[in-house]
């Protein structure tokens, strides 16, 4: 390959009305409205996923098809396994909420989807921003200062010796 390919894709594949070319037809980008549907959409697929599979680990729980410790590790691992899997559609193919809102992801210079791995990190990144901000914060509250005293724990027993 030359050096200059990359440049010659990019001319060959970029419009620079904002558009990219797709299997020969040049596509318009989406309004900022759709994009937004789109990931709303798709936060909502991912809860409401979870919530079902949660949902349905606690009622083989009680009904004691399952127990308790297995109906636990489902509903901890439900939201990333989910966040992974909306992620990979959104890398490969395309989410439910873009294909809702009639959306797709691609890269701009070649026109090829934005890929699985690139897909999941962007959904993981975007499903524990939330918790990750949340945990910075906490930090921040809960940091000690000059005047504060040390905390330390204590059994609520005496030790026998």
């Amino acid at each position: 390959m030359s050096a200059n390919y990359g440049a010659y894709v990019r001319t060959k594949m970029h419009d620079p009305a904002d558009g990219t070319y797709r299997n020969g037809a040049l596509l318009p980008q989406a309004s900022p409205t759709r994009r937004w549907w789109a990931r709303i959409l798709d936060a909502l697929f991912v809860l409401v996923s979870t919530g079902l599979i949660i949902g349905m680990a606690l009622a083989l729980s009680a009904a004691s098809v399952i127990s308790l410790d297995a109906a636990t590790r489902a509903c901890l691992i439900s939201y990333p396994l989910m966040v992974l899997v909306f992620g990979a559609l959104y890398g490969c193919t395309a989410s439910p909420g873009q294909a809702l809102c009639g959306v797709v992801s691609l890269q701009v210079d070649h026109g090829r989807r934005v890929g699985l791995w690139r897909g999941m990190g962007r959904y993981l990144a975007v499903g524990f921003f939330p918790i990750a901000i949340t945990v910075v914060i906490w930090a921040f509250l809960d940091a000690p200062t000059i005047d504060s005293v040390p905390v330390k724990v204590f059994r609520r027993t005496s030790q026998v010796r």
